[in-house]
């Protein structure tokens, strides 16, 4: 019955210090997550302290501040997103329509199918299709 204390206090030394461990290891992956994520979130170097700082600091009450704080987007969507706005503006400008009721036209089209506008000059020579705006064939030169 002696010893029973002496396991009691072995077991809470023990349990105290696995808490500690856990506690220390809970803390240290914390700030490890928040630098990788921060860092795939911004390139400054001041707000990548700071949010580091901030889960260091405050530990587990730090991230629920770093979340509210932190830049929504990556920036690799952020690079995808200006690459499909991109792609939607050179879809815009692609697109051909009649300069009078703006319909849809292809590149082919001699006259608007909708309002008659002549959209194209035939070339006189070899039969080729020309803007309006050019006065010298580009395919034979007449």
């Amino acid at each position: 019955m002696e010893n029973l204390p002496v396991n009691i206090s072995v077991l809470i030394q023990a349990t105290i210090a696995f808490f500690t461990a856990f506690g220390l290891a809970l803390w240290v992956s914390l700030v490890i997550w928040t630098y990788n994520d921060i860092r795939a979130r911004t390139r400054d170097i001041f707000a990548i302290l700071l949010a580091v700082l901030l889960v260091a600091v405050f530990n587990i009450f730090g991230v629920p501040l770093y979340l509210l704080l932190r830049p929504r987007e990556t920036l690799a969507e952020q690079y995808e997103r200006s690459l499909e706005e991109e792609a939607l503006l050179q879809e815009i400008e692609d697109r051909q329509v009649c300069p009078s009721c703006h319909t849809p036209v292809r590149d082919d089209f001699l006259v608007c199918p909708n309002c008659a506008t002549r959209l194209k000059n035939k070339c006189a020579n070899c039969g080729k299709l020309m803007r309006l705006e050019w006065n010298v064939c580009p395919y034979c030169g007449t």
